[in-house]
């Protein structure tokens, strides 16, 4: 059965956005709240380009440096916070066994660059060990 989890690192990072752009906070948890009712929507979570140039409500894409050195990384994006400049990246890990996604980080676009330099996807690579 599928199931998504917040890891801690992103609950962190969604309390923080909360007090900083409230709007871009309230609207991501609604729609991580709608994935968690939704089989069908969590599905497109691996469906790489799903919801491209506006076509869906949102963008998933793989993370595809990660996905080259065997990590099952990806990130969407909610077009309607792009669409009024509020740009921010959902990582998430999927468990294919398991059929488990994991929110592993919420943040800024202009914060990251995905390189394995950034301390934020430093970050995501350790929870990623986790799992």
């Amino acid at each position: 059965m599928f199931a998504i989890f917040i890891h801690d690192d992103a609950k962190a990072d969604l309390l923080a956005l909360r007090d900083s752009e409230p709007q871009a906070a309230g609207r991501i948890l609604a729609f991580l709240e709608q994935l968690e009712g939704d089989p069908d929507l969590l599905d497109r979570l691996t469906q790489h380009d799903y919801g491209a140039h506006g076509s869906a409500d949102f963008h998933v894409s793989k993370w595809q440096a990660q996905w080259r050195k065997g990590r099952d990384l990806w990130r969407f994006k909610v077009w309607d916070l792009e669409e009024k400049g509020l740009r921010y990246r959902v990582v998430y890990a999927f468990v294919a066994g398991k059929q488990h996604y994991h929110v592993l980080a919420i943040t800024p676009r202009r914060d990251f660059n995905y390189e394995e330099s950034d301390p934020i996807c430093q970050r995501v690579l350790r929870a990623y060990q986790e799992l």
